[in-house]
């Protein structure tokens, strides 16, 4: 006689909810295949396990007999895997990283959780949420081990404790409109032209480098007193605002290139006076070669270190200039 653990376990759920149309409700199965395989494990015991009414599945005397025992034998076999998989995260450095929620970094975080794991010596990843523009802070406060920002000139808010490497340049700064915006369909956005609608930023405290760099922008380009909307925790609150058609928001190239649902982007007509990188941050006291793994994981993934659209961009921003068109007319 072989009888399989799932083959207990079936047992043990059928017996508990004394009836094969719950068991199979609580198990996730049909209630036939179930049927089907609670006959076989009673034909690999050689005796009824069951006894079937209208009133539901009760156990027979071999039934009874051999309940304790099978659960006593799953609950071991339970007991044997977590202490497995402690073990081998134990054995395994565990990195918390914060999720983002924007393509390519959602793909290339995905396959780092899958593939690291893998390697010798092994990192797990833990995906934490995080709301986009709080990286920073959740590493400083140990939230999180890694975190992604962006950053102006590389300063970070507290250098003796956090350590950086950039992901990529974002020389361009897009504008979030809605889908069916008037100006949808322009190749370059004159910011003027949104004036007067309301201006999505995130909080100053967040990332006040950026924050202030916005607003220079905007300045440079003559809107010197833009219609603010109140200041958002989350890109991800402020993007479905905008996709409900209330106002607009400026992103980097990493969000621009991809545009959220509901939503289209285009560049916006200035560059920033100051170099803007999008950066993984990490405590100092975070494993050296974990963050090494991981890091050189994404340097090496082409779709966030392909230069090829930024490049078709600020060619079409440049011919505009030549000829001398207005932007976004």
């Amino acid at each position: 006689m072989s009888v399989e653990l799932a083959q207990w376990r079936l047992f043990l759920a059928v017996a508990d909810e004394g009836s094969l149309s719950r068991a199979a409700l609580h198990l996730g199965v049909d209630q036939p295949a179930l049927s089907r395989a609670v006959r076989r494990l009673e034909l690999t015991v050689g005796t009824p396990l069951f006894s079937r009414n209208r009133s539901g599945t009760t156990l027979t005397a071999s039934g009874a007999k051999l309940l304790e025992q099978a659960r006593s034998l799953v609950v071991a076999a339970d007991a044997l895997e977590a202490a497995a998989e402690a073990e081998a995260r134990r054995a395994a450095c565990v990195l918390r990283v914060g999720a983002l929620d924007f393509y390519p970094l959602t793909a290339a975080l995905a396959d780092a959780a899958r593939t690291l794991p893998t390697r010798d010596p092994p990192v797990d990843i833990d995906l934490i949420s995080v709301p986009t523009g709080a990286h920073m802070g959740a590493v400083l406060n140990r939230t999180i081990d890694i975190g992604f920002a962006l950053t102006v000139d590389h300063r970070l808010p507290a250098p003796d404790v956090l350590r950086s490497t950039p992901l990529r340049p974002e020389p361009l700064a897009y504008a979030v409109l809605p889908a069916g915006h008037p100006l949808a369909g322009v190749d370059i956005v004159d910011p003027r032209e949104l004036a007067a609608e309301p201006l999505h930023l995130p909080r100053r405290d967040a990332n006040p480098d950026i924050y202030d760099l916005a607003l220079e922008m905007l300045a440079d380009s003559g809107v010197t007193a833009p219609h603010l909307a109140p200041p958002y925790d989350s890109a991800a609150a402020a993007i479905q605002s905008v996709a409900a058609g209330h106002g607009w928001a400026i992103t980097a190239g990493s969000v621009g290139r991809y545009p959220p649902a509901g939503t289209t982007t285009r560049p916006l007509d200035f560059t920033p006076r100051r170099q803007v990188h999008l950066e993984i941050v990490w405590h100092r006291d975070t494993d050296a070669l974990a963050v090494r793994a991981l890091t050189d994981h994404l340097l090496t993934t082409p779709e966030l270190t392909s230069a090829s659209q930024l490049r078709r961009v600020r060619g079409r921003r440049q011919h505009r200039r030549v000829q001398g068109r207005p932007t976004g007319q």
